[in-house]
């Protein structure tokens, strides 16, 4: 079984952060090593059988974490049905600082990193990207290894966004080229970034900056230079 990381002093650690506070707790661990072999020979001075995990508490010892124990529940995934829990099949590392999924070796993106995947891998707009990578961040959706076009779609349609649909466009020398397109060219015209309607969308209005269904009636009376308030206009005689 792959060893992915340690439970040591409360903590699910990667190997790294196992060994430095293996150290700071005064253990003392061999330098240069593979992380499996420095601890198991550490166990070796103090008298611990590495291998009966029953023999020794975690809180003295380090405990492995194997890649099939690894397993976080999220709660807010937009595939799940609501109250069930959905799982990723990983575990961060709660050392200071660090982060790191144990079975991935690495940490997530950043914020602005996940906003650049999103952008590149879906083609979307940069403004729609950001949204959605914050959406997907609520619902602990941080790394690209677990997220879904799924979870990118359901995103987008809680997202307000322009509407974009792709027709063909037949050009020079009956060439087909596709072409996003702003307006639906048929009833039910699935849109591009999120695949509902235009009736479901919900747009930011530009002059009042409120969210607004694409079928909610919605509009604004604007002052026209040299034109009389209805406050000051008076009736004629």
């Amino acid at each position: 079984m792959s060893v992915v990381g340690y439970t040591y002093q409360a903590e699910n650690l990667c190997p790294s952060c196992t060994l430095k506070v293996m150290r700071a707790s005064g253990i003392t661990v061999q330098r240069g090593k593979a992380h499996e072999d420095a601890i198991r020979r550490a166990a070796q001075k103090l008298n611990i059988d590495f291998d009966d995990q029953h023999a020794y508490d975690s809180g003295d010892f380090p405990r492995p974490i194997t890649k099939q124990q690894c397993e976080t529940e999220l709660t807010e995934v937009p595939d799940s049905k609501p109250g069930v829990r959905h799982a990723i099949s990983d575990e961060r590392c709660t050392g200071a600082k660090c982060g790191k999924w144990l079975v991935l070796g690495e940490k997530s993106p950043t914020e602005a990193g996940l906003i650049r995947w999103v952008r590149d891998e879906y083609e979307l707009p940069q403004a729609l990207a950001r949204a959605i990578a914050r959406k997907l961040r609520e619902w602990g959706l941080s790394h690209p290894e677990f997220i879904t076009e799924d979870n990118i779609r359901e995103a987008a349609v809680m997202s307000p966004h322009d509407y974009a649909t792709v027709h063909a466009d037949i050009g020079h020398e009956r060439a087909v080229n596709h072409a996003l397109v702003r307006t639906p060219q048929c009833d039910g015209d699935p849109c591009f970034y999120c695949e509902q309607p235009w009736e479901k969308h919900v747009f930011t209005c530009e002059t009042c900056g409120i969210d607004v269904p694409a079928d909610a009636a919605h509009a604004h009376q604007e002052q026209v230079k040299g034109q009389l308030k209805f406050s000051q206009a008076r009736p004629t005689t």
